[in-house]
């Protein structure tokens, strides 16, 4: 069934993604969606590069409008670090959110919500014992507010109902050659290039079709791509609808603000694209 109430968009860009054309994509969203500032801290480690909290601060401030909410330039491996960045963040005036991270000792998170209503938990992107840590962790969380940085296991998701989490997962599609399409209650239904060119089951098919996608589209390879480009690729129109549907049954069930993130413009105005979609069909 499709979606008939929608919440607000939501949308996590990180700050070495964000561009002009990306901000002004996420401005075109206007009232209808939630935007997550993530400082990139994880992305710019990876590359080996170092942001200086002076340019993201001042990057904050020049936005044309205000985040919903914006995390604070933690350091990874360095929660010493991470923490005075936070305190100076507030000494200026910000409100970021703290980021809590393996490692650092449990009652740290109370101090963190001395000062933010909810406290984002890292290091679960890819970390070997990443459900396990949830697991404790959110012993020590309890009803408070928090947001799961990378981590959006359906499973989990459903068992913490935590207030955030966002998630890049929908963009598997593109890189693997092989999707998922959202069939309502949590189930996922997986499909490849090779199953949508054989004889896919009627379940399959009559899903695609209720997310406006040809299944005949999909049996083309040329169909199995992404760009930042005005022309939507069948794979693209469905992960994107499919997901931003996720997304509001999520809320609308669970209470849980999943956040989509993206990269460049184009993810960001396809995701516009798919809210309309569903927006259309209420």
């Amino acid at each position: 069934m499709p979606v008939l109430s929608l919440n607000r968009l939501n949308i996590l860009v990180a700050y070495p993604y964000a561009k002009p054309k990306v901000i002004e994509e996420i401005s075109k969203i206007g009232e209808k969606g939630r935007f997550v500032l993530d400082s990139g801290a994880f992305t710019a480690w990876k590359a080996g590069k170092e942001i200086k909290l002076d340019d993201y601060c001042k990057f904050i401030e020049s936005l044309p409008f205000e985040p919903w909410r914006y995390f604070t330039l933690d350091v990874i491996g360095d929660p010493h670090k991470s923490m005075e960045n936070y305190q100076t963040m507030l000494t200026r005036g910000f409100k970021p959110v703290p980021i809590f991270t393996r490692g650092e000792h449990p009652s740290v998170i109370d101090d963190y919500y001395k000062t933010s209503d909810v406290v984002g938990i890292g290091g679960l992107v890819g970390t070997i014992g990443n459900k396990s840590f949830v697991n404790g962790i959110m012993k020590k969380v309890g009803s408070r507010k928090v947001h799961w940085l990378g981590f959006s296991s359906t499973d989990y998701v459903a068992h913490y109902k935590p207030y955030m989490c966002d998630s890049s997962s929908w963009s598997s599609a593109f890189r693997f050659a092989s999707a998922k399409i959202y069939a309502g209650r949590g189930k996922w239904i997986p499909f490849t290039k090779k199953t949508m060119a054989a004889q896919p089951k009627k379940e399959l098919t009559n899903l695609i079709l209720e997310h406006g996608v040809s299944p005949a589209r999909l049996a083309k390879n040329s169909e199995w791509s992404n760009g930042n480009r005005e022309i939507e690729f069948a794979i693209e129109t469905l992960a994107h609808r499919t997901w931003v549907k996720y997304q509001q049954d999520v809320e609308k069930n669970l209470g849980t603000k999943m956040f989509l993130a993206c990269s460049t413009d184009g993810q960001v105005r396809l995701m516009h694209r798919a809210f309309n979609y569903w927006s259309e069909k209420k």
